[in-house]
């Protein structure tokens, strides 16, 4: 059960935060507004990434699961900020 916690505490906040960052890119609104809904879909997204990590059949699972997400949501943070 150990694995699977770290994974979803780690992995799934390293997941918030790069899903934010994405949506931050995204959206067309001033940047207090992004702020604003950045904290407030972060933490359920959060919780949502620990949910799915927990839901793996073991340890492994959960990381392959958070990274392959992750390495996504990196190579979109990637190409927004080098275009």
């Amino acid at each position: 059960m150990w694995p699977k916690t770290f994974a979803a505490i780690f992995g799934g906040g390293l997941i918030s935060i790069s899903v934010m960052l994405n949506l931050n890119y995204i959206l067309p609104l001033d940047v207090d507004t992004r702020l604003f809904l950045g904290l407030l879909m972060a933490f359920p997204l959060w919780i949502g990434a620990m949910i799915w990590c927990y839901a793996s059949d073991s340890g492994w699972h959960a990381w392959r699961r958070c990274g392959g997400l992750l390495l996504v949501s990196v190579g979109f943070n990637t190409l927004f900020f080098f275009s």
